[in-house]
């Protein structure tokens, strides 16, 4: 998935867009092969990586909601001028 910044991040931000795709599809592969791994020292790898990508998914996300937070300040204080 190629995606290019459209250097307006107002209310779409396709950089964060991507990257919470790309972790949520790396955690997606991850579980499939927990699935079928009977190695416990692998299984453990696997559930790590599992747990580090969604903690890196849960901070984009919450970085997106600051940033849409702050955009809409930024519009209600142009809206307060208009």
């Amino acid at each position: 998935m190629t995606t290019n910044c459209v250097h307006s991040c107002k209310g779409l931000c396709s950089a964060l867009e991507t990257a919470e795709h790309r972790e949520r599809e790396a955690i997606k592969e991850y579980k499939r092969f927990l699935e079928t791994c009977d190695y416990p020292d692998v299984r453990e790898i696997l559930t790590d990586l599992i747990r580090h990508r969604q903690d890196a998914l849960d901070i984009l996300k919450e970085k997106r909601a600051v940033l849409a937070t702050k955009f809409q300040m930024l519009d209600n204080i142009n809206d307060s001028f208009a």
